[in-house]
């Protein structure tokens, strides 16, 4: 009996404690469907690219190519994914629905500043093929718009 109790305290301890807070801030989230934890994470292998623009200037370029964003851009002709969550404060875009993949298939899209004036751009996914073809589309839109820091 008392074995029992220390397995039970112990796997209470390492579900709830060991991992900090964070967990119960973004439990929330995570029952709303709006957690980008899982892409957060997978930025360890994300495709990057950093460009001279302002953060706005930037993140509008990228929301421009989402196929239920109604911003009118001159540069833009073809919407290649679903805005699912766009973030301007967490400076973070998530999309769906990326051509050949399951339409649930999340990719995120990070926004860093990269030295002065310069904005860091990550996408990262738990799907390579899915990263890949949001990055091509989203770096192909900004370096028609801005200059690529080297």
């Amino acid at each position: 009996m008392k074995e029992r109790f220390f397995f039970v305290l112990f796997l209470f301890y390492s579900l709830f404690f060991s991992q900090g807070c964070s967990w119960l801030a973004d439990m929330p989230r995570t029952l709303w469907g709006s957690s980008i934890r899982a892409l957060e994470n997978a930025r360890l292998n994300a495709l990057s690219r950093s460009y001279i623009c302002s953060f706005d200037d930037c993140f509008d370029a990228v929301l421009s190519l989402g196929r239920n964003e109604s911003m009118y851009v001159p540069y833009t002709k073809r919407k290649v994914f679903d805005v699912f969550l766009k973030d301007r404060i967490r400076a973070c875009i998530v999309v769906m629905g990326v051509k050949g993949n399951i339409d649930t298939t999340e990719v995120g899209i990070f926004f860093y500043p990269s030295g002065k004036n310069a904005i860091r751009v990550d996408v990262s996914s738990l799907s390579s093929i899915a990263k890949e073809k949001v990055a091509d589309s989203v770096f192909k839109e900004l370096d028609m718009r801005f200059k690529r820091v080297l």
